[in-house]
């Protein structure tokens, strides 16, 4: 990956003013890019996701918690930054470190894409409910689709 970032904190200049303090983000998705301040104006929405996903990631051993939910953070990815991201996610969570082995993750997103790889802790649940599914829904088995998993994976 080309990709480079660094978290820089800000301080005010009068050091007891703890509202001015913050985290500024700086981010290169090329090579031969210099770090730019992560921002709604520089970076793609794409390139905003993926730099917030990994700066989760990096606070992954320092702030332990028993569950960290995130919210279609995919969006607007590429299906390339997508699927590097999806295993940094597994390859992270199935680490045997003390503090990751203990935490659950919740990816919530309207879309996967297919063949993404699935450590053996990763379980995927499909939520259907919407207005737009076919009446005859409740009529799918799920457990059929589980031995061709691997040849949709496959497909793509």
């Amino acid at each position: 990956m080309d990709w480079r970032g660094e978290v820089l904190l800000e301080k005010p200049e009068n050091k007891l003013d703890i509202d001015k303090y913050g985290i500024a983000i700086h981010v290169a998705f090329r090579e031969t890019e210099r770090l730019r301040r992560l921002d709604d104006k520089t970076q793609s929405g794409g390139e905003r996701s993926v730099a917030t996903m990994l700066y989760l990631l990096s606070l992954q051993e320092l702030c332990p918690v028993p569950f960290r939910c995130v919210d279609e953070i995919n969006q607007g990815m590429d299906p390339r930054n997508e699927r590097k991201v999806f295993s940094l996610i597994v390859d992270t969570l199935a680490s045997e470190s003390r503090n990751l082995a203990k935490i659950q993750y919740f990816l919530l997103t309207p879309k996967l894409l297919r063949g993404l790889k699935y450590g053996e802790k990763v379980a995927v649940h499909l939520v259907h409910n919407s207005p737009t599914l076919p009446r005859d829904i409740m009529e799918w088995e799920h457990s059929a689709f589980i031995p061709i998993m691997p040849l949709l994976q496959s497909t793509e």
